[in-house]
């Protein structure tokens, strides 16, 4: 009876623990792999990367030293853009949203953040890397992919041309 109920135990133990265990080596894995990917496309282009950010809408790397800035679509790893900063003049964090009031105070409900990135001696957008968009699905909440941007946008502003 007793070594019944210790196997019964274990059973439901393995029933609950087992695919809690498979989704972190699973998750482990693909982030692993990305990871290879982006390092593989930074060799690829004659980049170390030196800052790197991967979540389920982003996959971006800079190099520090010759100042590029890779963007790699995380639904299609095969579009991917390579950024030469020093064609870059100016780094900016768009948001849009709208007023949202709670209690007596207003606050700007985010629906869109993005990364701009302004040619040299022009207003012409280079590139924009969106890291939240309400209607996507892939997004995580707001204020935490403001901070990554801003992150970004001030790791960018520092390897700008001067």
């Amino acid at each position: 009876m007793e070594n019944a109920s210790v196997l019964m135990g274990i059973g439901l133990l393995a029933l609950f623990v087992g695919p809690i265990l498979y989704m972190i080596v699973a998750h482990a894995a693909k982030e692993k792999r990305t990871l290879k990917l982006l390092n593989k496309l930074a060799a690829q282009h004659q980049m170390k990367l030196d800052q790197i950010e991967v979540t389920n809408s982003l996959l971006l790397g800079l190099d520090s030293s010759s100042k590029k800035f890779l963007v790699i679509d995380p639904k299609d790893h095969s579009k991917y853009d390579v950024i030469d900063l020093k064609n870059v003049s100016q780094s900016t964090v768009s948001k849009s949203g709208h007023q949202q009031k709670i209690g007596n105070k207003s606050k700007l409900a985010l629906t869109h953040i993005g990364l701009e990135l302004l040619k040299n001696n022009s207003k012409e957008k280079i590139k924009e890397v969106v890291f939240y968009d309400e209607n996507d699905n892939d997004s995580m909440d707001a204020d935490a992919q403001l901070f990554i941007a801003n992150k970004w946008d001030n790791l960018i502003r520092k390897n700008l041309s001067a």
